[in-house]
């Protein structure tokens, strides 16, 4: 900053810009997959018949005579059982913050305040609730010993040189993701933003994903995005970053709903069916084994067509892999769209939106901020759901408009947000997942 000579020093003024706020939104899965009817909003637990077979007692006869009939063979029948887990958001602010805030407020800044302190908090606790709950939808571990999906998987060379090697390292470890687990939008709006007491915590799984080996660790900031690569942190942890381990945030381990990856890789008991013996309660795996192409996509509607999807899909991938898809439909010898300014022509290629027309019917294809650069989900549309007892809301107990505090030893109050809920797919062999995708524009940790 440059300096002022002290006699004209009292002379200037302090100017501020306007508030920025350059976290991404969050993408909403929750717009694809509604929240069940009221009258299906767990109690106990969510539960529902779902046949399993047809009945099969056939007789054939060619005597013409009162012949005797095959014993029957009764159709068979499964019951799904799940619900959601809780899941809240707290904030505090202190009294002073609201004193100063009362003298006016101006998000341009000719006030005292950017914000009113409570609306600043709402806002925040919001965005922050929605983060969790996109990643619990997309990402949950599961309630069982083995988690069934994670955020992040340690790569090859687990850190950056110079840094670590173990969370607590005083040269605080910038750890290396692989690429098809990297997510750069899950951690863009995970770090602490300069604030140490803040960040999303994490707890590190080994990499079978049965047990914790370090719990608590703080996300500082993203290293260099295009390696894949978080900075994280634990004061006096001697646990070693090590290849192959799982990150899911903390306290999840046991704990969290089932997402829509668990969903779709599950090969064994789900909700008390298991997918090992019940083929319709098992997802489609397809391993793309480098770029996702049309192709590739048709022959996923092919294997889905005979478990009975005919309604289409929508199918969620990264920006990467929406990049090389939208390539792949962009011919250079046509002519594309086409406008005229001062005279001269612009061709215009690429896509905003890609469909396709499958055995199964539409597909769309939806980019989500959330998604690893080497997964795809693909949804049948209405198979998706979100049950539990209620979506994202700060009503309290007592009918108010939030979870409002006055804390009783500090000089200040606090705000909750909570939820309870978890996806549910009807119909999974109706759904499917492509894993093993590389793109041509990665980030790439070099795993």
């Amino acid at each position: 900053m440059s300096s002022i000579d002290p006699q004209f020093s009292a002379d200037f003024t302090d100017r501020y810009a306007p508030y920025l706020n350059p976290q991404p939104e969050v993408n909403s899965f929750r717009e694809f997959a509604r929240f069940v009817p009221a009258a299906q909003r767990s109690g106990r637990q969510f539960r529902g018949p779902i046949q399993s077979a047809l009945s099969m007692g056939q007789t054939v006869d060619t005597s013409g005579t009162a012949y005797a009939l095959n014993a029957a063979r009764p159709a068979g029948e499964q019951e799904y059982i799940l619900d959601g887990p809780d899941l809240l958001v707290r904030e505090t602010f202190p009294y002073s913050a609201y004193l100063k805030a009362s003298n006016g407020v101006s998000q341009s800044g000719d006030a005292a305040a950017y914000w009113q302190p409570m609306d600043k908090v709402m806002m925040t606790m919001m965005r922050g609730i929605d983060h969790f709950t996109e990643i619990m939808m997309l990402y949950g571990p599961g309630s069982g010993s083995t988690i069934l999906a994670d955020i992040g998987v340690v790569a090859t060379t687990a850190v950056f040189a110079g840094t670590g090697p173990n969370y607590g390292s005083g040269t605080h470890p910038i750890v290396q993701l692989t690429r098809n687990s990297w997510a750069p939008c899950i951690w863009n709006n995970s770090g602490n933003g300069g604030n140490s007491s803040g960040g999303m915590l994490v707890d590190i799984l080994n990499s079978a994903g049965t047990a914790t080996v370090e719990t608590g660790v703080a996300i500082e900031n993203v290293g260099d995005p295009s390696l894949c690569q978080v900075q994280m942190f634990k004061s006096g942890s001697a646990v070693a970053v090590a290849t192959g381990q799982r990150v899911v945030p903390a306290g999840w381990y046991q704990k969290g709903a089932a997402g829509v990856q668990g969903w779709l890789q599950n090969t064994g008991t789900l909700a008390n069916i298991n997918a090992a013996t019940q083929w319709f309660w098992r997802a489609r795996q397809f391993n793309a084994g480098g770029a996702m192409t049309r192709a590739k996509v048709l022959q996923i509607c092919a294997k889905l067509f005979p478990n009975g999807a005919t309604k289409g899909l929508v199918a969620f991938c990264s920006s990467q892999t929406f990049a090389d898809l939208a390539e792949e439909t962009s011919n250079p010898s046509s002519s594309g769209g086409q406008w005229f300014e001062n005279g001269a022509q612009t061709r215009v290629q690429g896509a905003a939106n890609l469909e396709y027309v499958s055995p199964v019917g539409k597909v769309e294809i939806r980019v989500h901020e959330y998604m690893k650069q080497g997964f795809m989900f693909f949804l049948e549309p209405g198979n998706t759901v979100r049950i539990g007892a209620a979506d994202t809301t700060v009503r309290g107990a007592n009918g108010g408009e939030g979870f409002f505090l006055e804390l009783p030893n500090n000089a200040g109050s606090e705000m909750r947000v909570t939820s309870q809920q978890a996806p549910f797919i009807r119909y999974p062999a109706r759904c499917a997942i492509a894993t093993g995708i590389n793109n041509a524009g990665d980030d790439t940790s070099g795993s």
